[in-house]
């Protein structure tokens, strides 16, 4: 089992990427391709086949793909329903297809899930016993592992953290509902909330925190209600599930010196006291959401590192 590998596929509103990795978590060979722009379920499937053979080898012994995609889906018949971010998507399936294509077995979760699974696996909280992921990006999405395994949920749709309300009527989120904390803390919410103060279009979160470099105060505004919105959310999940480690991952953590101490001190501030003599927080280790698809494979075959 030691040589045996897995390819991880982390599937995102802006790019598919794709990588090869050993029970180590070492990235032996990897390929990212564009989302297609007439995005449908044809093109969708002909760009995910198209970038996992670029790195498939066949002198190697593969266990599995493992796949990591927004929700919601069917972890369960392998099916991507369809994402508030991935327009023009609907009933992928992504399981069968991909089974049918490399003849593997193929592994299918929420992409913070599989996050969660690659923090527990290959992470710097890996020591924790049970841990609270929340992916920060496009969205925002969250998973929990304990003891190495991951509560996923109904059909793989658990821990749906960035649609839980942070304003009661508030924001319309992608999800079709209002003031989900995912449409005060993401990449699209910062964008959205500055056009509507500004009437300024914004590219990405990149260009958001560049704005706030400048102490430009529209954008000092949005990020601040947006993480005390995200702090009460994280708020809401600690007091249920009582984790011993809240960790941050996804690209909007590229720019958490701007806002981590003030949401690590306000989750502080609003949990119970008590939960603050164990509970760890901070940012995750960085590595691609492709690694936690690839940590999918290796929990469900039951093999690790050592």
């Amino acid at each position: 089992m030691k040589n045996e590998l897995a390819i991880g596929v982390d599937i995102g509103g802006g790019s598919i990427r794709v990588g090869v990795y050993n029970l180590s978590g070492d990235e032996l060979r990897k390929a990212v391709s564009p989302t297609p722009k007439d995005l449908n379920n044809h093109s969708f499937l002909n760009t995910l086949k198209t970038t996992i053979s670029s790195v498939w080898d066949n002198t190697e012994s593969y266990l599995g793909i493992g796949v990591g995609s927004p929700g919601p889906l069917d972890n369960e018949r392998g099916i991507f329903i369809s994402s508030a971010n991935m327009k023009g998507l609907e009933n992928v399936p992504i399981k069968d297809f991909l089974e049918s294509e490399f003849k593997i077995p193929c592994f299918y979760e929420n992409d913070a899930n599989c996050a969660a699974l690659g923090e527990a696996y290959f992470g710097a909280f890996q020591s924790a016993q049970s841990l609270l992921i929340l992916t920060l990006g496009t969205g925002l999405g969250g998973g929990f592992v304990e003891s190495g395994k991951l509560y996923s949920g109904y059909l793989g749709n658990g821990i749906e953290i960035g649609h839980t309300t942070a304003v009661i009527g508030g924001r319309l989120c992608g999800c079709g509902q209002r003031g989900c904390v995912e449409a005060y803390f993401s990449t699209e919410a910062f964008k959205g909330s500055y056009l509507e103060k500004t009437g300024i279009p914004l590219k990405d979160a990149k260009e958001f925190f560049e704005r706030l470099e400048t102490n430009d105060p529209a954008a000092l505004e949005i990020l601040n209600f947006g993480t005390l919105a995200l702090a009460h959310a994280v708020r809401g999940a600690i007091h249920l599930l009582n984790p011993e480690a809240v960790v941050f991952v996804g690209g909007i953590t590229n720019s958490y010196d701007r806002f981590g101490k003030d949401l690590e001190t306000s989750i502080r501030s609003l949990i119970f006291p008590i939960l603050n003599d164990r509970l760890k927080i901070g940012v995750g280790s960085g590595f691609s959401g492709s690694l936690g698809a690839a940590g999918l494979v290796f929990s469900k075959k039951g093999v690790r590192n050592g």
